[in-house]
């Protein structure tokens, strides 16, 4: 049987044209991923000069918040928002409170093609003050 399809492909050419369908998926698909970081690698990050972008709302973000960090919240993200504010391709740290929304908006930058690495952190700022990382509040 395999044999058969491996003929067949042959004969009428698809082997280049599937080869190139999944290399070049793949290579789209890879360009637009984000990654999730711990704590102590979103902290080395932070430390190279990461933007970090805060998407809670704004009474969250006077409560409590990481040092330099810009507020977007979710309901406002946008590619067009950030190149506007940061440039282009600047990479960028998402954080939220526990790591769910940064991921949604991890997400919708990533579908609306944002050039720059985007970086999430995985457990928010509840994992970066448990780790007795800096705060500062209004």
């Amino acid at each position: 049987m395999f044999r058969l399809i491996i003929n067949i492909f042959t004969k009428y050419k698809f082997i280049p044209f599937i080869f190139f369908v999944f290399f070049a998926n793949t290579t789209i698909y890879s360009k637009s991923m984000y990654t999730s970081l711990s704590i102590e690698e979103s902290k080395l990050k932070i430390e190279e000069g990461l933007i970090i972008v805060d998407v809670r709302e704004e009474s969250e973000f006077n409560e409590s918040r990481i040092p330099n960090s810009h507020l977007i919240p979710l309901n406002t993200i946008s590619k067009e928002l950030l190149i506007s504010k940061f440039g282009q391709n600047a990479d960028i740290i998402i954080h939220c409170r526990s790591g769910k929304r940064s991921k949604v908006a991890a997400e919708i930058l990533t579908n609306d093609g944002y050039n720059g690495q985007i970086f999430e952190m995985d457990a928010g700022i509840i994992g970066w003050m448990q780790s007795g990382q800096t705060t500062i509040s209004n």
